[in-house]
């Protein structure tokens, strides 16, 4: 392991959130379970189709507010060589960690071989929905995978369940609780800059877990009205006095919730830009945008500015929810859709994209003329 930790340490060096760790698993494939043994390092695993960033950034922000030191993939990828990295960049040369407790955000594909390697105290499972079928399979598979390594996990460790969404049912484990607004209790609300219910989810999962952490539940809710929403997931901006808000949508089911806070703001007829990208990260196979119920097209009269490499299948499927075609503004290249849509008024602004389209975003957003 220390051959393996030298050389990803010296390779960290160099910058990158998961250069290091893939160099490490790539000498030692054990070396996260080495480094968790050798820390005795507890963990809480965050996974799920969607609510794993907005979750774990929440429970890092509890943390903090108790004064617990903790490491955390923040910064890096979601699969195990994210994990690996973090805990390369947190340790000494010997493998040594400061922290006793790790947050572990997790690709649900990756979920069963961090569940293996880390051998958590806490696993959150936030839901499950169709979500890049080329990379994951169908949703039936993926929970399959997630039963077997729920067998593989210590009989202290605590399985935290999202009881809103029917299909984790499935899963079962000893210690296994569920968390959510169907249960006795669920008292606590979302404070409305957060995103209201639209991230209610993740602040009775924190609930949830601070019990089983033998801290405050309400702490959740006092850190949420702290917490800035992480970047792409609600986050607001202004640029030259127009405000702005991004929604990742990346796939059905968070597509949905974001239209269903629009609808509820009454802003569906506000400034939108969709960005669709069909990248490896996104998932090639789009024709999951044929499942998200657009709904109030019909009535706008603001045009929607289309962009991504795959702005053409996106716009056809606007048109055929009732958008007017020529309310649709199709530009495939994303800095020169951000500029159609600053020319359009409005009182905000949503940017809603897919993941790759997010990262791109940022990049367009640092540059000189959006300053």
């Amino acid at each position: 392991m220390l051959i393996s930790l030298i050389i990803s340490k010296f390779i960290a060096g160099f910058g990158g959130t998961a250069l290091p760790g893939l160099i490490g698993l790539r000498l030692t494939p054990t070396l996260i379970n080495q480094i968790v043994k050798k820390n005795k390092l507890a963990s809480v695993v965050v996974t799920g189709t969607n609510g794993k960033t907005t979750t774990s950034r929440l429970l890092g922000a509890v943390l903090t507010e108790s004064k617990i030191n903790f490491c955390h993939n923040r910064s890096g990828s979601n699969l195990l060589r994210g994990i690996a990295t973090a805990l390369i960049n947190q340790s000494n040369w010997l493998g040594k960690i400061k922290s006793k407790l790790a947050i572990c955000e997790v690709d649900e594909a990756a979920a069963p071989a961090a569940i293996r390697a880390l051998k958590p105290k806490i696993i959150v499972f936030t839901n499950i929905s169709r979500d890049q079928l080329d990379r994951y399979g169908e949703v039936d598979h993926l929970l399959k995978l997630w039963q077997k390594s729920l067998d593989t996990l210590p009989s202290a460790s605590r399985v935290l369940v999202n009881a809103a969404d029917r299909r984790l049912k499935i899963l079962k484990h000893p210690r296994l609780t569920y968390f959510g607004s169907s249960l006795p209790g669920a008292g606590l609300k979302y404070p409305p800059r957060y995103g209201g219910k639209f991230n209610q989810d993740s602040l009775w999962a924190i609930e949830a877990v601070c019990r089983h952490l033998d801290l405050d539940p309400k702490l959740a809710a006092v850190c949420a009205q702290k917490t800035k929403a992480a970047f792409g997931r609600g986050e607001v901006f202004k640029l030259d006095g127009q405000k702005y808000q991004i929604n990742l949508v990346k796939n059905p089911a968070s597509f949905k919730a974001v239209w269903q806070m629009l609808a509820d703001r009454r802003h569906l007829n506000q400034p939108f830009m969709l960005a669709l990208n069909d990248k490896l990260a996104d998932g090639t196979d789009v024709s999951w945008i044929w499942d998200v119920p657009f709904t109030g097209l019909g009535r706008r009269r603001k045009p929607i500015i289309v962009t991504g490499t795959r702005a053409s299948d996106l716009a056809l499927r606007l048109k055929y929810a009732g958008c007017n075609p020529k309310n649709l503004f199709v530009e495939p290249k994303i800095y020169p859709a951000l500029a159609a849509l600053r020319k359009i008024p409005g009182t905000i602004k949503y940017i809603l994209p897919t993941y790759t389209a997010l990262l791109e975003l940022r990049q367009s957003l640092g540059k000189q003329a959006w300053n």
